[in-house]
């Protein structure tokens, strides 16, 4: 089977879905919901590994470029949470979504926005 080789930006559009997903599935919902919801965190969980799973196929290069994105702490996310499920620390995804992932998602949109659009 011959598969197409996928361009690498359109890894940073996959970016920017899984971080809206991340955002539309937890938008109104509390610290206790999130945790009391085993849906809602495997839905978040599952998100967190699209988006750390799309940044191993940007180029270091262009990434260098967008210091602004923390590439490898995205990385290192969906590293830790495919390799060590069983202890996935909750308040750390928690404040993660609360307090960077809509200035990431701005940042790989504004990349996005700007050698794309």
């Amino acid at each position: 089977m011959i598969r197409a080789r996928r361009r690498f930006d359109f890894f940073l559009y996959d970016m920017v879905e899984a971080m809206d997903r991340i955002l539309f599935y937890t938008e109104h919902k509390s610290y206790e919901e999130f945790i009391g919801d085993t849906m809602l965190r495997d839905a978040v969980i599952r998100n967190f590994e699209i988006l750390g799973e799309s940044i191993k196929h940007i180029p270091f290069k262009f990434q260098r470029q967008y210091k602004q994105v923390p590439w490898q702490h995205m990385n290192a996310m969906r590293n830790f949470i495919v390799h060590e499920y069983f202890d996935v620390d909750d308040e750390i995804l928690w404040e993660i979504i609360q307090h960077d992932l809509k200035d990431n998602r701005a940042a790989v949109r504004g990349i996005i926005e700007e050698k794309y659009l």
